[in-house]
């Protein structure tokens, strides 16, 4: 199962958001769920680096992805940094209505 952790500061702005796990709905390399999700993730990561040019914390490993923003993101910055996170949880919610078998997901305050 994948799990999706989506960490919100007491203003409700994503802070940091984890991925782990495998989705187990077809063997390796045909399982669309797992592609879905890190094709979205990985892409967000991107668009935050390469696009909104945020010096973001992240790491990447087999079945794990993390990401962090900066603690005083503000500004131009924290808008587009938020436009792209909550395009990714709404992303993620409608894969997870569509496929709760393979994935869960929590969306919290920290």
């Amino acid at each position: 199962m994948i799990i999706i952790k989506i960490f919100r500061n007491q203003d409700n702005q994503i802070q940091q958001f984890d991925i782990s796990g495998h989705a187990h709905a077809d063997e390796p390399g045909k399982d669309i769920v797992c592609a879905a999700v890190s094709a979205l993730s990985q892409t967000i990561l991107l668009g935050l680096k390469d696009v909104a040019g945020i010096d973001i914390a992240y790491e990447i490993e087999h079945g794990y992805l993390s990401c962090r923003l900066p603690d005083a993101l503000g500004g131009t910055e924290g808008r587009e940094a938020q436009l792209l996170l909550e395009t990714m949880v709404i992303g993620l919610k409608s894969m997870q209505k569509g496929y709760s078998k393979y994935i869960e997901l929590h969306d919290k305050e920290v």
